[in-house]
This record gives structure tokens, C-alpha cells and sequence, in this order.
């Protein structure tokens, strides 16, 4: 039975059961038929509450916050909500890695790299100005390199399926093991099932 029929069925055994039915005029029902419903939507909101439980977020149009999600909810096709418990959900269920553990590690060795250069400079004077010109030149590409990864780490995270691509690119003999896995993780989810 739909929601509108067991509306419509408790709203006559309401009227009935408070006796308006038999003693009331056309105003003393519509009176009651209004408070009815009032009661029918107040139940049924916090039946709703309790199923689905409801967050308040606020988000500030000052610092960008509101802007930039508005923006991520337009260019994924969705409403702001939607977008919002979408990206959760994503991120709870790690259907996307923040950050990878491997590009990580890219970005400390290239900020090392820098460290060092810079170290270099600072301890030795070159007795040529070459020298210093060519590791000065060193540093500007190692960072644009870094500025770029990080765009790419932090904004632009790489889901599961592209990590797991680029891990059996490098390295296909993962394969297998990768294959054992799962093959054991369905063998133990059919078992938890049956």
C-alpha cells in the first residue's frame, strides 16, 4: 500500500475516531483534515530523520569554500548535495587514493633534490658563475616539476582502477598476486554469504 493510500485511509479513521464525521460541518472537517495532515507530515519527517539521517554544513562564500564545491558540483553534473555525499562516500569507500603513497615519495625526492642544490651553492662558491647559472637552472625545473606533480597528486587523485593500471605497467607480475587476491576475497565473501 502506497504512502497517499495510507494517508488517505488514516485521514478518515482520524476524522472518524474523533467523531467529526457524524456531529461536524463542512468547516469543522477541513479543520480537522488541515490538523490531520499536520500530524501525517510531522510523522513522517521524523520517520524520514530517523531513517536518513540529515547533516547541516556551511560553507563560506568568503574564503571560496562555497564557490569551489559549486564549481566540482557543475562540472560532475550534480546538485551541490548530491556532489557533497557523493565525494564522501567516495572517499570513506577509498574508490579513490588521497594521496598516492608513490607520488608522495616522488614529490619528497624532488624537494630533497632541491635541498640539496641549494645546500651546494650555499657551501661552495663556483669559480665560475656558469656553474651557479646552470644549478640555479636545476632548481627552477626540479620545482616546476614539483609545483605540477602536486597539482596532480592533491587535486586530481587518481582512482583505484588508474593505480592499479599504473602499478601492472610497472610491474606486471603483480598481476598474479593481484588475481590471488581477489580470487580469495570472492572465495571468502561467497563463504560469509552461503
Amino acid at each position: 500500500m502506497s504512502n497517499s493510500k495510507n494517508h488517505k485511509g488514516g485521514m478518515w479513521e482520524y476524522l472518524d475516531s474523533i467523531g467529526v464525521l457524524e456531529w461536524g460541518n463542512d468547516e469543522a472537517i477541513k479543520k480537522a483534515k488541515k490538523a490531520y495532515r499536520k500530524i501525517y507530515f510531522t510523522k513522517q519527517k521524523r520517520k524520514q530523520r530517523t531513517l536518513k539521517r540529515e547533516f547541516t554544513i556551511r560553507f563560506s562564500k568568503d574564503n571560496g569554500e562555497f564557490i569551489k564545491i559549486a564549481h566540482e558540483a557543475k562540472q560532475h553534473s550534480m546538485k551541490i548535495n548530491e556532489f557533497l555525499k557523493s565525494a564522501v562516500m567516495a572517499y570513506i569507500n577509498q574508490t579513490f587514493v588521497v594521496p598516492d603513497h608513490w607520488q608522495v615519495a616522488e614529490l619528497e625526492q624532488l624537494l630533497s633534490q632541491c635541498l640539496n642544490e641549494i645546500q651546494s651553492i650555499v657551501k661552495q662558491k663556483e669559480r665560475y658563475n656558469i656553474d651557479r647559472e646552470y644549478k640555479y637552472e636545476l632548481i627552477e625545473k626540479r620545482i616546476e616539476k614539483l609545483e605540477s606533480e602536486i597539482h596532480l597528486v592533491l587535486k586530481n587523485p587518481y582512482t583505484i582502477e588508474e593505480i592499479v593500471i599504473r602499478r601492472l605497467e610497472e610491474k606486471p607480475s603483480l598481476k598474479e598476486t593481484l588475481l590471488t587476491i581477489l580470487t580469495n576475497h570472492t572465495n571468502d565473501h561467497q563463504n560469509q554469504i552461503t
